[in-house]
């Protein structure tokens, strides 16, 4: 994960909070001034997040100045599972008779076009610690996963590579233009 042991998450961790989306966070935070340059994502925001949080479809999390309150990224996440080829399935060290594996799946993801800083990295940080949590409860989870959406920005997978993702390359993956799907092996996460 970048900026792994290099201080900069525990320093975002004084200058931030993470809070779940529920009826007293949607009023309590100024969604309305969150802008990262996506009207797809902003209204997913402001719009969708509480409905997916009360309909059990995704937990959505914000990223909070602590200081201003003003909401420097959100991600949402769910259960999901992903097909692996013989030859991923080898790289990871399964040696297991199927193809579909478990996976914590970061859905929407964004952050202030506002406010400059590693809040991206961090979020996905923090997302992987929802993932080693729900590993921790007993629910098997072996990746963090995603669908790096390349309709807005093709540079998208860039950012998650850098991160520690790999592409996932079943044939059901490699045929889609809208994202591509990618993973973190919790086990890379020491």
């Amino acid at each position: 994960m970048r900026y792994h042991d290099t201080g900069v998450y525990e320093e975002l961790s004084t200058k931030t909070f993470l809070v779940q989306v529920n009826h007293q966070t949607i009023n309590e935070y100024r969604l309305e001034d969150f802008d990262c340059g996506v009207a797809d994502y902003n209204e997913f925001l402001r719009q969708d997040a509480l409905l997916y949080s009360e309909e059990h479809l995704s937990a959505v999390y914000l990223l909070i100045h602590r200081q201003s309150h003003d909401v420097l990224g959100y991600f949402a996440v769910s259960a999901d599972s992903f097909l692996l080829e013989q030859e991923e399935k080898a790289k990871v060290g399964l040696d297991i008779p199927f193809s579909t594996v478990p996976a914590v799946k970061i859905g929407k993801w964004a952050t202030s076009r506002y406010h400059i800083g590693k809040y991206g990295s961090y979020l996905l940080y923090l997302a992987l610690g929802i993932a080693r949590e729900v590993n921790r409860r007993g629910v098997a989870c072996r990746f963090l996963s995603v669908d790096a959406d390349i309709e807005f920005n093709e540079r998208t997978p860039e950012f998650y590579r850098a991160n520690g993702f790999v592409f996932n390359e079943h044939r059901q993956y490699r045929k889609r233009s809208s994202n591509r799907s990618m993973r973190y092996d919790l086990f890379d996460f020491v």
